[in-house]
């Protein structure tokens, strides 16, 4: 609407300007040499319209022929890029087929068509060249990526890709910190390097880097502080196959202070607390992770802590054990726990109680070789203890040491599993694992070369 207007507008301005050149008659003179020349304004005005409009097709005609090589150069320009970027389509979705053929033929056409700075061809020769298996020429190609400004990290990438899949891992390691170099947040990058630096046992590297994974959003908070106490507890163990005990209680304690109800750091710092006759620490440490996390190794453990007493006190013990179970009374193990010590004092009947408890919570393979412990010592009737020993062998399992990743148990916990694989032990059931478990399992960084 506007735009008529406007058309509107000119028109009239220009019937205005005929209308009032035609009110006002007059005409031009133009001498020039010996000749005069007069002419009425409205022809002059006419003339020199069509000498302007004839002086401007002139011009165009001769700008188009002057402009005819380069912008026969831009149409080719532009059908070289039409028929490259195709190349590359055909080509990428060959790689993703897996037809090398096709894919190295279109890498060839793209880069005849392309300009030489682009990278993209030289992204589908590296594809082409490792889906033919010639792991140089993608090398080559890669490399060469490296050189182009706006796609080195492509470059760098490909060759960190490469160098993983072959195994190269302190060559990827390397790769891995070039690449960070270039982008400090990118956070698949990070838990590459973070996975690298774990698997070389470089521990001191892998908190700085995990650190940084945590910031950038790459790796949740929760495992990151997993991860964290795990490390510790691996550089504790490096320290104590070195026989530095220091370092050792130090890196002990870092672990501890970081969780306080992780079972394995509860065990080893409270062991080297007895070990230096600090019983109450010890204590003390016990009971704060047996209120959260009630485990068999800590009521072996308060044992060993037990305060020494008469020869002739044979309750002190039963009162020892009635005080963790007090921490955590509906505890299974220490309904368990206290069961073992009074059968070994000959308390049949409380026993029996704590045993009964013990079922109404939660039967289980443990809970009835005790059932069948007690009626040994207690009746000596080897038929109900076989009916006990029978249907321990049918009783659910109890929690174990186990690999989320394998399914593997361990006797203890350890940092890194037989294969390979970083803090994925965890305290759980050996059947029927819970989904939350596998889900922990699942989010683990593996460390064991490809088979």
């Amino acid at each position: 609407m506007i735009r008529a207007l406007f058309v509107l507008l000119k028109i009239a301005l220009v019937v205005a300007a005929v209308v009032w050149i035609a009110d006002h008659p007059g005409t031009i003179a133009v001498d020039w040499l010996d000749y005069t020349f007069t002419f009425h304004v409205g022809f002059f005005l006419v003339a020199m319209m069509l000498i302007v409009v004839l002086g401007i097709v002139i011009f165009s005609v001769i700008k188009t022929m002057l402009d005819l090589p380069k912008n026969m150069s831009r149409y080719r320009d532009m059908n070289n890029k039409e028929k490259g970027l195709k190349a590359l389509t055909l080509g990428l979705t060959a790689v993703a087929t897996g037809d090398s053929k096709a894919a190295a033929y279109q890498a060839h056409r793209a880069r005849q068509f392309l300009n030489d700075n682009e990278p993209l061809p030289l992204l589908l020769e590296a594809q082409a060249a490792r889906l033919k298996g010639d792991e140089i020429g993608a090398a080559r190609s890669f490399i060469s990526l490296m050189d182009t400004k706006d796609a080195a990290f492509l470059g760098v990438r490909g060759l960190l890709q490469a160098a993983l899949d072959h195994g190269d891992y302190e060559g990827a390691l390397e790769l891995g910190h070039k690449a960070l170099e270039d982008h400090p947040k990118q956070g698949w990058i990070l838990c590459i390097v973070y996975d690298l630096e774990i698997r070389a046992r470089n521990w001191n590297s892998a908190k700085k880097v995990l650190y940084r994974a945590e910031k950038a959003g790459a790796i949740a908070t929760n495992k990151a502080n997993s991860d964290r106490v795990a490390i510790m507890l691996a550089e504790a163990d490096d320290a104590q196959q070195g026989g530095n005990e220091e370092i050792y209680f130090r890196k002990l304690n870092e672990a501890y202070k970081l969780d306080k109800h992780f079972i394995p750091s509860v065990l080893r710092l409270a062991h080297m607390y007895l070990a230096r006759d600090k019983r109450k620490a010890a204590v003390s440490m016990i009971e704060a992770a047996w209120k959260v996390s009630p485990h068999p190794g800590l009521a072996g453990l308060w044992d060993e802590v037990k305060p020494s007493s008469k020869n002739d006190d044979s309750m002190a013990r039963v009162r020892w054990f009635e005080r963790l179970l007090a921490l955590k009374p509906d505890s299974v193990e220490g309904l368990q726990a206290i069961a073992h010590v009074l059968i070994d004092e000959g308390l049949w009947g409380e026993a029996r109680k704590h045993l009964e408890r013990a079922e109404e919570i939660r039967p289980n393979v443990n809970l009835y070789k005790i059932w069948a412990r007690l009626e040994e010592r207690a009746t000596h009737d080897a038929t109900v203890v076989r009916e006990w020993l029978e249907k321990a062998a049918d009783a659910p399992r109890e929690r174990v040491w186990i690999c989320s990743e394998t399914g593997r148990t361990y006797d203890e916990w350890v940092p890194v599993s037989d294969q390979g694989l970083f803090n994925s032990i965890i305290w759980d059931f050996s059947q029927g694992r819970s989904v939350s478990s596998m889900m922990i399992g699942n989010a683990r960084y593996a460390l064991a070369a490809p088979q």
